[in-house]
């Protein structure tokens, strides 16, 4: 059901639905990037068709992204808009195994197979190939013309999911949401709330963290003013630690805040981001022999998968 009454909106509906994309049912996104939107101020339509899980697990190094591959499994809603993206990204590394590990590769067949590590330092077969997905790492074997061409380790670093709600009848962005997920994706580690108005203009930001505090909260201000936003800062125990407001000109007030709720002093510096780290690697996969003799290399942002 669309129902913007935006021509353009009308358009790109029939546009994605063209591509074999349906409501409420998960495909596998393209990483193919296009810098800037197809019409202000904020829709979200797919741009690419939907590609095969093959093709999404061989995703390649884009010149956005060098080092970094994205698994990415989207949904639209019944406006054909995404409803959520689930991205799962992995740093992939071509290994060497040790001659046990070989031997036991010597009868397998033409194709990409998929391993884990157990505990005893063996290879064990993954049957079924989407199960890799999800997993905090595993091994790549592709065998062609019965030669092993690529052995590669592809380590999970982050698992991200981007939710969206639109306003009726306009089509653009009401609410969007960012989950940052734990390595199982059981616990979100860090959640983002966004509002924005009828013409896509941000209104306010909500920093969520993993024990469901509240720890920032920021609006900003309609346009003509002296104050472009105000961010208020919290602990743990949801007190107020600081409000910062950004004016117009680009100058910084933050103003420190007592456990009394008084302001202590004002400064003009930036708060310290956090900054999220990769998950850590599971030491089994650690102890693999990194191939120094092959390195990966990148391929426009707008080559199709193969």
């Amino acid at each position: 059901m669309i129902e913007s009454a935006n021509p353009l909106d009308i358009a790109k509906a029939v546009e994605v639905r063209a591509m074999g994309i349906k409501p409420n049912e998960p495909f596998y996104e393209s990483t193919r990037v296009t810098v800037g939107r197809i019409f202000p101020p904020f829709h979200n339509y797919p741009e690419y068709p939907p590609i095969s899980f093959t093709q999404a697990e061989n995703t390649l190094l884009r010149v956005y992204s060098p080092f970094e591959t994205q698994l990415k499994i989207a949904q639209v809603g019944d406006n054909y808009q995404y409803k959520e993206i689930l991205t799962y990204t992995r740093k992939p590394q071509q290994i060497l195994l040790n001659q046990e590990h070989l031997n036991s590769l010597k009868q397998l067949e033409n194709g990409a197979h998929f391993f884990i590590l157990n505990n005893d330092f063996q290879l064990q077969a993954v049957t079924n190939p989407e199960e890799v997905i999800i997993l905090p790492n595993y091994i790549k074997v592709v065998r062609k013309m019965g030669k092993i061409i690529s052995i590669e380790k592809k380590p999970l670093v982050s698992v991200h999911k981007q939710e969206y709600q639109y306003w009726s009848y306009t089509g653009e962005v009401h609410y969007s949401k960012s989950i940052r997920y734990d390595i199982n994706k059981k616990n979100a580690l860090e959640t983002m709330l966004y509002e924005y108005d009828k013409e896509g203009r941000m209104v306010s930001r909500v920093k969520i963290n993993s024990t469901n505090h509240i720890l920032a909260k920021k609006i900003f201000y309609p346009e003509g003013g002296e104050y472009y936003s105000e961010e208020t800062l919290f602990n743990e125990l949801g007190e107020k630690t600081n409000v910062i407001y950004i004016l117009t000109d680009g100058s910084r007030q933050n103003h420190h805040i007592d456990e009394h709720g008084e302001v202590t002093h004002i400064t003009t510096e930036r708060m310290p981001e956090e900054r999220f780290l990769d998950f850590d690697e599971d030491e089994l996969y650690k102890k693999l022999t990194i191939d120094v003799s092959k390195k990966y290399g990148t391929v426009p942002n707008l080559e199709p998968e193969k």
